[in-house]
């Protein structure tokens, strides 16, 4: 990692004094301050862009769960089979009703 004592910091100040000039290390900070803001507001938006990847994956998997629970208790659900039962009895009633329907018909025509 990059550490500085002060000798480093006390050399990197007369080097700017002397390359820059006093009148211009105002604008200098001011440049330096946008530059700083401006690097953390990309952080900022980076680390929230990772953030709401995140979130987002985490939402998908939560929702492939609950879509998992839901098919469950779909097939667990006792009311579809005897739905189904009943739909199945009343057709064969229908059925047989026909049948002892049309054997009605021919016994009285024959009796005719």
């Amino acid at each position: 990692m990059l550490t500085f004592g002060w000798s480093e910091i006390t050399l990197v100040v007369i080097v700017v004094i002397i390359v820059i000039g006093p009148k211009e290390i105002p604008n200098l900070l001011r440049q330096l301050g946008r530059f700083s803001k401006s690097l953390k507001k990309t952080s900022r938006q980076f680390k929230e862009s990772l953030n709401d990847l995140a979130e987002e994956s985490d939402l998908k998997d939560i929702k492939k769960s609950i879509n998992t629970i839901s098919d469950l208790k779909k097939n667990l659900d006792p009311t579809n089979e005897l739905k189904k039962e009943i739909t199945s009895i009343k057709d064969t009633v229908t059925l047989a009703k026909k049948e002892i329907e049309d054997i009605d018909l021919k016994v009285h025509k024959n009796n005719k």
